[in-house]
């Protein structure tokens, strides 16, 4: 998928034109207000990822967690959340250089919580978040822009929302002048992020009996 992207104006709308679509799709930030619905569409786009179905292999259990899991880290981490204008057909989350903040009532009720919902699957939950971030240190340790989760609704797909919601994570790393890194577990996942200039630096089992990762780099 190849992208054109425009200048961004100070509303911080960004606007990506796909060559292969006569429609533009344009990207803002999104409200607070309105981060269920961008958890319910990340719940949709990674219900069958494989990290998830290793936690959550029952689908029925995944369904109903996934929406909460994905509420849970918008509340805890203080990030820079997009979506598409007006309905909500993708998301993504990115973290800016240095350690983001926690909010710390968030993190609080998340402790009390998690193991409540996930049961059994809270081992392997917080295991395989220490393997995606000592994986993420691995890749690039200095300052840079952290793709920490995207998705587009299954039935937006191929509309070139993805790449629209790239932009702006790019962008910022661009002009900071610091490297923008993701991490996948989707191998088919591979091939559009590096039509946007990522490469893969390191590759890791996540944990060790968990799924396989890719970290992959977009130097500035």
């Amino acid at each position: 998928m190849c992208l054109h992207r425009s200048r961004v104006n100070h509303s911080r709308t960004y606007v990506a034109q796909p060559l292969i679509y006569a429609r533009a799709v344009e990207i803002v930030r999104l409200e607070r207000s309105r981060l269920d619905e961008a958890s319910a569409v990340l719940a949709r786009a990674f219900f069958d990822d494989p990290a998830w179905v290793w936690l959550l292999p029952d689908a029925g259990r995944r369904a109903r967690l996934l929406p909460w899991l994905f509420r849970i880290g918008f509340d805890i981490t203080a990030a820079e959340v997009y979506a598409t204008e007006g309905e909500v057909l993708g998301a993504a989350r990115w973290l800016a250089p240095g350690r983001p903040p926690l909010r710390v009532g968030a993190t609080v009720r998340a402790l009390v919580t998690t193991p409540l919902r996930l049961g059994s699957a809270t081992g392997p939950f917080l295991a395989y978040g220490r393997a995606v971030e000592s994986l993420r240190v691995e890749a690039t340790a200095g300052p840079h822009w952290y793709l920490a989760g995207i998705g587009v609704d299954p039935a937006a797909r191929r509309q070139g929302i993805g790449g629209a919601l790239l932009a702006p994570g790019i962008e910022a790393s661009e002009r900071d002048g610091v490297p923008a890194v993701l991490l996948t577990n989707n191998e088919q996942n591979l091939s559009f992020y590096e039509a946007h200039g990522f490469r893969t630096v390191r590759e890791a089992q996540t944990p060790e009996d968990g799924p396989h990762a890719w970290a992959m780099v977009r130097r500035p």
